[in-house]
């Protein structure tokens, strides 16, 4: 109902993220709520912590996990306009990479791509797309770049194609998933290639011309498709 997100005012944002948030919870408690975007946490997780009944994950760009990495380049931090312009992205910076020079990198485009042309395109129309983004980064001569959307992850490859094998990318996913299996007291290695059974629901916030698009979506990711949330 909101997209495209990262592009909306950061009171915006929250309000979008908090009456969604507020859905769901009317369908139940479970046993744990992830937000599995960047720009989402960076605006609103203090705001879905406050009345949240169950623990809540956030995804955040990982700065940190890109500090640690002495290459001697800058950082990149590629990412929607909402995260890369967030107070909260600042304090990541200053908390684990003081000192550090930092190439921020919005590229609003590329979640509009992978939403909108990837299922139909693939990597190789994303390259066109990515092209600004990238150069910006290499021109500046960073010698990471922390993945701050996780839209980005669907067109990874691309990525570092364009950037070149020596650029280290940097993500949030294995911070975060570790995180959400320790609350949930669970196994890090799981062994799912044998089995074909749903990994759970998809539902959307608005129903309408996009369904379509959005049941290719949940078949690729093996969810049942669930339509319009309550």
């Amino acid at each position: 109902a909101h997209f495209p997100y990262g592009e909306l005012s950061n009171t915006d944002i929250i309000k979008a993220v908090v009456q969604a948030v507020v859905k769901i919870f009317s369908c139940g408690t479970p046993r744990i709520l992830t937000v599995a975007c960047n720009t989402a946490s960076v605006a609103a997780l203090d705001e879905i912590r406050e009345f949240a009944p169950c623990p809540v994950v956030g995804t955040v760009p990982a700065v940190k996990s890109a500090a640690s990495i002495d290459d001697g380049g800058a950082i990149g931090v590629l990412a929607t306009a909402g995260t890369v312009e967030s107070a909260y992205l600042n304090r990541l910076v200053s908390a684990f990479a003081p000192g550090r020079r930092i190439v921020k990198v919005a590229a609003g485009d590329i979640v509009r791509f992978v939403e909108e042309r990837w299922l139909d395109e693939g990597d190789i129309g994303a390259i066109p797309v990515m092209e600004r983004a990238l150069a910006l980064m290499k021109e500046e001569k960073v010698g990471s770049v922390v993945i701050g959307c996780t839209h980005f992850l669907h067109v990874i490859d691309p990525i570092q194609r364009l950037l070149g094998p020596e650029v280290k990318l940097v993500d949030s996913r294995d911070g975060v998933g570790r995180r959400i299996l320790a609350l949930l007291g669970e196994p890090e290695t799981k062994d799912t290639a044998d089995d074909d059974s749903s990994f759970g629901d998809f539902w959307v916030t608005l129903d309408g011309i996009s369904d379509k698009r959005y049941r290719r979506f949940s078949e690729a990711h093996r969810l049942d498709w669930a339509g319009l949330l309550p």
